[in-house]
């Protein structure tokens, strides 16, 4: 008998280490890991900083009975595949600007998000988008090649400015301007692709998400189909976390295609399928419980419902968790607090 005791304290004890180490292993040191964001330039030292409240973009939150309701219907069903399209949103008239070898494509602005490029530079550079007292800043490439940019902040008044690093974390400014946004819809940016969001009406996610909703009815189905493909066919990948550098981004057709991901990728794959069939879901970076460890996770918006925030439901039916990180991996996470929103 005192065996048996014994074995059971040592499973409870692995079980519990299993658990908090998978919380440590989705740190990622990506552009989403960053709280606060310096940037110097030839004069100034700008530091900006978000309280987790200011970050908050909808009252449309689910009542507790509601997100009770839809979570617990995320059962692991099978999913019958057909073929299908996917699109992401069509671009509006607006403004471009230019300057130097930066351009600020506007026009998408009613859509939730920017289009920008700069040429002529081999050195690191950054874009930052401000309105308000928020602040938002992103890597963007030395290639000449268009990136997306959310306007997830509401409506009202940006400002966007492009920076070139001189040395260590000083960065003098390239572009700046300034310009009003009238979303669409407030679930705009939430329905278009980004930069951390990364897909077209062409890859291989959006197809996939396609065939899994062929046969859905409604968002709840979609979310359900989604769901359900991710959590049984994406893998954690212990690697990958342990080994990722600054900088990352989800390349979300190569996360399909290898079946596992860290819970950014997980994140931004989810974001992708449910943003391709017309579903608002976001990407939002922040922690969970105790664990000082940076995690992503996924908030979806249903018609009639509201924003289903991450809650977890453990049922008889198994994990009921709009995280499918944790849901892959049959763990428990509560405590979650946001910090960015994508």
């Amino acid at each position: 008998m005192k065996n048996m005791n014994r074995n059971k304290k040592r499973y409870f004890l692995f079980a519990l280490l299993l658990s908090v180490s998978l919380l440590s292993a989705c740190a990622f040191s990506g552009p989403a890991a960053q709280n606060a964001s310096s940037f110097e330039t030839n004069e100034t030292k700008l530091v900006f900083s978000e309280s987790e409240d200011k970050n908050k973009l909808s009252e449309e939150d689910a009542s507790l009975e509601k997100e009770k309701e839809i979570l617990e219907q995320l059962e692991d069903l099978a999913v019958p595949l057909s073929a299908g399209t996917g699109a992401a949103g069509s671009a509006v008239s607006g403004t471009v600007y230019q300057k130097g070898g930066t351009v600020i494509d506007a026009s998408h602005s009613a859509n939730g998000y920017i289009v920008v490029k700069h040429t002529g530079s081999s050195k690191r550079l950054k874009v930052q988008i401000k309105k308000d007292s928020l602040t938002y800043n992103y890597d963007l490439n030395n290639t000449g090649t268009n990136e997306i940019f959310p306007l997830q902040m509401g409506d009202g008044s940006y400002s966007v400015r492009t920076l070139e690093n001189v040395a260590g974390s000083s960065y003098k400014e390239l572009c700046s301007v300034s310009f009003s946004v009238q979303l669409s819809s407030v679930n705009a940016p939430f329905l278009n692709p980004n930069q951390y969001v990364n897909y077209t009406s062409s890859s291989q996610t959006v197809k996939k998400a396609a065939e899994l909703c062929a046969s859905s009815k409604t968002d709840v189905e979609k979310l359900k189909a989604v769901y359900s493909f991710m959590i049984q066919n994406i893998k954690y990948d212990y690697e990958k976390a342990a080994t990722v550098k600054s900088g990352y981004l989800p390349n979300v057709d190569a996360i399909l295609s290898s079946k596992k991901g860290i819970c950014f990728d997980y994140s931004a794959v989810m974001a992708s399928m449910l943003r391709s069939q017309g579903v608002p879901c976001k990407l939002v970076v922040g922690s969970v419980d105790a664990v000082a460890a940076t995690h992503s996770w996924n908030e979806v918006y249903l018609q009639g419902t509201g924003w289903i925030t991450i809650k977890i439901e453990n049922t008889k039916t198994g994990w009921k968790l709009m995280d499918p990180t944790f849901g892959a991996s049959n763990s428990v996470g509560s405590g979650y607090t946001m910090a960015r929103i994508y």
